[in-house]
């Protein structure tokens, strides 16, 4: 690697051609209907085909979602990813338009000082558990959640510790310990 590394966008927006059409239509459509709930840096058609990125507003997420569910039949729901982008953490919820078979991801960035927003699993029941992951791992809470509850690590897991997030440095050797180091012998079973 040259010591002039250039800088790479993870964003791939496509040309505003004819074979995005689709794309672009629909995007200016949301970004007419919610007005301010949409945030322009962020949101763009990506260059692969049928993929859209919307970046919203954190406390306007649930009226994203209804007016989605409402307007443009979306109802299949895929996951829900976490980033930690240093001063923010992100939820990336993952869609796709039933009709359309167009896949939108709705980014919310909260800061890492106060990382919460509003639950949508009374909208998007699939939700529920992903929500919890995102809790546990970054520590984001979604505020109304249900039913808040340990997913993927184990109830002794110490308070404060999210170590998905890009600063955890494991103190405790946590990781380490739960590894395995190959197969176990049969009497170990």
């Amino acid at each position: 690697m040259s010591e002039e590394t250039e800088f790479v966008s993870e964003h791939h927006p496509a040309p505003n051609d004819e074979r995005h059409q689709q794309e672009y239509s629909l995007m200016q459509k949301i970004k007419n209907d919610l007005g301010d709930a949409i945030i322009d840096d962020g949101t763009y058609v990506h260059l692969q085909p049928r993929r859209l990125f919307i970046q919203v507003r954190p406390d306007r997420l649930r009226d994203v979602i209804k007016y989605m569910q409402e307007t443009h039949d979306m109802w299949q729901f895929s996951t829900l990813s976490g980033r930690d982008l240093g001063d923010d953490l992100q939820a990336v919820y993952h869609f796709f338009l039933t009709e359309t078979k167009v896949g939108i991801s709705f980014r919310v960035n909260v800061p890492r000082s106060k990382p919460e927003y509003s639950s949508i699993t009374d909208l998007v029941p699939a939700a529920e558990y992903v929500e919890n992951e995102l809790r546990e791992l970054f520590g984001v809470i979604t505020a109304g959640h249900p039913y808040v509850r340990r997913v993927e690590l184990p109830e002794n897991w110490p308070k404060n510790e999210y170590p998905m997030r890009k600063d955890w440095a494991d103190p405790r050797g946590l990781m380490e310990r739960s590894k395995t180091l190959g197969a176990k012998a049969v009497e170990d079973l």
